[in-house]
């Protein structure tokens, strides 16, 4: 190892080699699946599919050479941003959810409206965190780029922390006013939505401790909270879509009627 390194510590490029085989077979898997269900809506969930393998190979890259500035901004900002792109598909899956449902006035927020609000605060949350990721690598502007990069985690906590408040509430109402919510056609998308939102709230967290703690900081000095906290979560809610796709459960009816304006 040299001695000067962007990290404090040796990063491990098995474990990068092993993240970036694992995100580029879901990636794929998943354009694979837009494509067959023809659930065109969640090319913004794999463009962060693919955001996240690529920042695996600038890790992969970056391990080789840790001096090396482009390969360390690759991976910081490819690998923080993509949570941002999943908030914005699960907010639209949500929206089609609501509409399915036949009970739009369940919603405490309509589901057009609910695209539109959370997804703004999400490019919000995006921009603010691209712009902190990439000062970071800049040793003068480090101190500031965390401090940017903490104010995005923010954003994206509240909102996303307000929109899985409001389809609990939904959950919640649908299951007062009709059957069972687990034998609905969607209630186990509305189940998958409530565990993979927990998941990044939980992801978010993490690096709002990690960033607020500094470069000084225990979980930035050392490699394997990452992967826990960040690499196997992320992987973990694009797994789970592989699954329980929308594009099996609420696309055909929507095509046939229901909303196809949120095509």
């Amino acid at each position: 190892m040299a001695d000067w390194s962007f990290y404090d510590y040796s990063p491990s490029k098995a474990g990068a080699i092993i993240a970036l085989i694992c995100y580029a077979i879901s990636a794929g898997y998943h354009v694979f699946q837009m494509i067959k269900l023809k659930c065109y809506f969640f090319t913004t969930f794999i463009v962060g599919a693919i955001m996240m393998t690529l920042g695996y190979v600038f890790r992969t890259a970056s391990a080789g050479d840790t001096t090396a500035m482009g390969p360390y901004i690759g991976q910081n900002v490819c690998i923080l941003l993509p949570p941002s792109l999943y908030a914005a598909t699960i907010y639209m899956i949500y929206g089609r959810i609501v509409i399915y449902a036949g009970e739009p006035d369940l919603s405490i927020v309509s589901p057009q409206k609910v695209t539109k609000i959370f997804v703004i605060g999400d490019v919000l949350a995006f921009l603010t965190q691209a712009s902190g990721g990439g000062m970071m690598a800049n040793s003068a502007m480090a101190n500031m780029g965390q401090i940017i990069t903490i104010v995005g985690l923010f954003i994206q906590l509240i909102f996303f922390g307000a929109f899985l408040t409001i389809s609990i509430i939904f959950g919640r109402r649908v299951q007062q006013t009709k059957t069972a919510l687990r034998g609905l056609p969607y209630g186990s998308l509305l189940y998958v939505l409530f565990a993979v939102s927990g998941l990044i709230i939980f992801r978010c967290l993490y690096r709002i401790v990690e960033f607020c703690q500094g470069n000084d900081g225990y979980l930035m000095k050392h490699e394997v909270f990452m992967y826990i906290f960040d690499t196997i979560p992320m992987f973990a809610v694009q797994a789970v879509f592989h699954f329980y796709h929308p594009g099996k459960i609420i696309i055909p009816r929507l095509y046939n009627g229901l909303g196809t304006e949120m095509r």
